[in-house]
C-alpha cells in the first residue's frame, strides 16, 4: 500500500514538473514586450492571441485562456530615408567643462584657486556669482571682474550639483584668474541613420554624446549639424579601435534638438534625395544576412554586406544585437567597424532595422546595434 502511494506521489510530482516546464516554455516563447504595426500582426505563437486593453498593455491568451500581461508597442508603418552620410555634430555645453586646473598669480605667490575650491577635471561649472555660464568668455569675464573677492560657484559632477567658493588670484598684469582650463563646445563625426520624408527630422549615432569620465549624457543648450568630409581612416585592430578622419563643412546644415541614450536628433536643412524604405520592428529582426550603409572615403555612401550574428536583448535600450561585417571591401579599408561609423543604418530584407552603435574592442569586425524602434521611441519624446 505504501509502495503504491509512493508511486502515485512520484507520478503526480513528475506530472507537475512537466506542467511547470511546459508553462515555463510558453512563457519564454511569448515576450514581455511586443511590438507591431497592429494587433493583428503581433508575433506570438499560433496557440496564443493578444487582447488589446488600450494604451500600452494587453493580455496574452493561450488556448483561449488568459496567460499573462504584456507591454504592447504599436507603431505607424512609416517610411524613412536611410542615411549613411557622415555628419558632424557640434554641441555647445550647458555650463563649461573643466579640462584642466593649475596654478596662477604673481611669481613666487602662485595659488591653485580652482583646486582649493574643490573643482576637478570633467566638472561642469554652470553658475558663477549668481550668473549662469555657458561659454569661456562668460566665465573669464566674471572672474576677471571679481577683484579677488570670493565668488559662489555651482558645478555638476556625475549628475549631482555642488556649491563652493572660488577666490581668484591676480597675475603680474593685475588680471584675475582661477587656474582653470575649460571648454564650451564638443564636436565629433558620426553617421546619419535616417531622415523623415517631410520636415527634415533626422537621427544619427545610435547612442548619445557623453562625458568621458562619467559616461553621463552631455548637457547642452544648443547644437549644430554639419556635413562632414572624410579624408582618411585609421584602421581598427584588436584592442585598438580605428576611426574615420575628416573635417566639417564651413556652414551648418541643421540644428541639434536632443542628445539621448539612443542617438542624436535634429533638423537638417539639406536632406538626402533618396527613396524612403519601410522599417522592421524588433520582433521581425532575425539572425542572418544584412547590410549597412556608411561613408568611409570621398566616394560617398556605399552599401556593405554584414550579418546579424546574434540578437542579445529585446529589452535593452541600446545594445540589442551583434552585427558582423562580412564585406571584404570594408574590412580591407577600415578593419571593420570604426569610430565615426556609429549610426550607420542596418538593413535586412529591404527594411531599416536599426543602426551600428559601438565596435567590439577585441574584434573590430563586430559591433553592437540598436533596433530602429528604440531610436524612434526617443525621437518621439523630443519633438
Amino acid at each position: 500500500m505504501k509502495r503504491s502511494r509512493s508511486k502515485i506521489a512520484a507520478s503526480v510530482f513528475a506530472l507537475l514538473c512537466m506542467i511547470l516546464a511546459a508553462v515555463g516554455a510558453v512563457d519564454r516563447a511569448i515576450p514581455n514586450d511586443i511590438s507591431a504595426f497592429s494587433y493583428n500582426e503581433m508575433s506570438v505563437p499560433s496557440y496564443a492571441s493578444v487582447d488589446a486593453e488600450g494604451g500600452s498593455s494587453g493580455t496574452v491568451n493561450v488556448f483561449g485562456l488568459p496567460f499573462k500581461k504584456v507591454k504592447v508597442s504599436l507603431y505607424k508603418d512609416v517610411k524613412l530615408i536611410p542615411g549613411g552620410e557622415a555628419f558632424g555634430v557640434k554641441l555647445h555645453t550647458r555650463g563649461v567643462m573643466v579640462v584642466g586646473t593649475g596654478s596662477c598669480g604673481r611669481a613666487g605667490a602662485e595659488r591653485e584657486p580652482a583646486k582649493e575650491a574643490g573643482i576637478a577635471i570633467n566638472d561642469m561649472i554652470v553658475n558663477v556669482d549668481g550668473r549662469d555660464v555657458n561659454t569661456l568668455g562668460e566665465l573669464t569675464g566674471i572672474i576677471a571682474a571679481s577683484g579677488g573677492r570670493e565668488l559662489p560657484v555651482i558645478y555638476e559632477r556625475a549628475g549631482k550639483k555642488y556649491e563652493t567658493v572660488l577666490k581668484a588670484e591676480a597675475d603680474e598684469n593685475g588680471i584675475y584668474k582661477a587656474g582653470l582650463w575649460v571648454k564650451d563646445t564638443v564636436a565629433g563625426i558620426g553617421t546619419v541613420t535616417f531622415t523623415e520624408t517631410e520636415g527634415g527630422f533626422t537621427g544619427g549615432l545610435g547612442h548619445g554624446i557623453c562625458e568621458n569620465e562619467t559616461g553621463e549624457l552631455l548637457p547642452f543648450y544648443s547644437g549644430e549639424l554639419y556635413p562632414a568630409h572624410i579624408t582618411g581612416v585609421k584602421i581598427g585592430k584588436p584592442g585598438e579601435p580605428g576611426e574615420l578622419r575628416g573635417y566639417f563643412g564651413p556652414k551648418a546644415s541643421g540644428s541639434v534638438i536632443s542628445n539621448t541614450e539612443a542617438g542624436v536628433f535634429g533638423i537638417t536643412d539639406d536632406p538626402a534625395k533618396k527613396e524612403p524604405v519601410g522599417i522592421a520592428l524588433k520582433d521581425d529582426v532575425s539572425e542572418g544576412p544584412a547590410s549597412i550603409y556608411c561613408t568611409v572615403n570621398g566616394e560617398g555612401v556605399k552599401e556593405y554586406t554584414a550579418e546579424i550574428a546574434r540578437i542579445i536583448s529585446y529589452e535593452s535600450e541600446t545594445k540589442n544585437f551583434i552585427i558582423r561585417i562580412t564585406d571584404i571591401r570594408l574590412l580591407s579599408e577600415t578593419g571593420g567597424i570604426v569610430q565615426g561609423m556609429s549610426g550607420s543604418p542596418v538593413m535586412q530584407n529591404g527594411k531599416l532595422i536599426g543602426a551600428v552603435t559601438h565596435v567590439l574592442i577585441n574584434d573590430p569586425a563586430k559591433g553592437y546595434g540598436i533596433f530602429i524602434e528604440n531610436m524612434l521611441d526617443e525621437a518621439e519624446k523630443c519633438r
